[in-house]
């Protein structure tokens, strides 16, 4: 239960639907984020069926709505509800016209969440030309300034290599002390790898950049090709 301290002035009963409806949500989309829709229904099945005492509305799945803890009376409400109007800048390049949907919306919202409340790698999957690359670029240029983000841009293509994976990472990084590296104060980075399976595959099956990205995230840094020793990396999410 949530203790007053928290910040919630409602009765027990109104703190206990909060907590159950927002666990909910999360447990959702925990599960069934990465699924196709066939998926997604199954999912939604079974939330419906063992959170019955959790009001989802019966029109769509769990993951056509929003769970709005913000208004005095916390609903959940549809995403199309929350896409605002297309408005047509002139000034952007045609591939970097977006115009709002459902998918691009919430895929959006829950990439900034995910970035601001976690220290975990963000990876988008789906067919190619759905959209996922702008998505990433215009959710990580919108929390630029109000979050203090600072972005790496690497563009896999089947001829890149882990050395270039790692200059391209290590030149936007700052020195903190000999072995520690990072971002700038009060900042973070995003390391926005796009076509992360592009590079070539090895005799063996391996792609030297995506096991470079593997160590990096499993161990929070890398190694010094010259100096051959180990180098920290912090306040730095990969985002592919």
């Amino acid at each position: 239960m949530l203790r007053p301290e928290y910040g919630f002035k409602g009765t027990r009963e109104a703190k206990q639907k909060l907590i159950n409806s927002v666990f909910v949500w999360c447990y959702a989309w925990g599960l069934g984020g990465a699924l196709n829709e066939y998926g997604k229904e199954r999912i939604d099945d079974c939330v419906k069926d063992v959170f019955k005492s959790v009001k989802i509305p019966n029109s769509g799945t769990t993951f056509d709505y929003f769970y709005d803890a913000s208004k005095k009376e916390p609903q959940f409400i549809a995403w199309k509800d929350r896409v605002q109007s297309f408005e047509y800048d002139p000034a952007l390049p045609y591939f970097q016209l977006m115009v709002p949907t459902v998918d691009t919306y919430r895929y959006a919202f829950i990439l900034e969440m995910l970035y601001t409340y976690s220290t975990k790698p963000i990876f988008f999957t789906g067919d190619s030309g759905v959209g996922k690359s702008i998505i990433i670029q215009n959710c990580l240029s919108s929390i630029k300034e109000t979050k203090g983000v600072q972005t790496i841009n690497i563009n896999f293509s089947a001829q890149t290599t882990s050395l270039r994976t790692q200059q391209s990472i290590e030149d936007k990084l700052e020195k903190k002390r000999r072995t520690l590296f990072g971002a700038g104060p009060g900042k973070s980075i995003a390391v926005f790898v796009d076509d992360v399976n592009m590079p070539s595959v090895e005799e063996y099956g391996a792609q030297p950049p995506i096991e470079l990205l593997r160590l990096f995230i499993d161990r929070n840094g890398l190694y010094d090709r010259l100096d051959l020793e180990w180098k920290d990396v912090e306040d730095t999410t990969v985002v592919c």
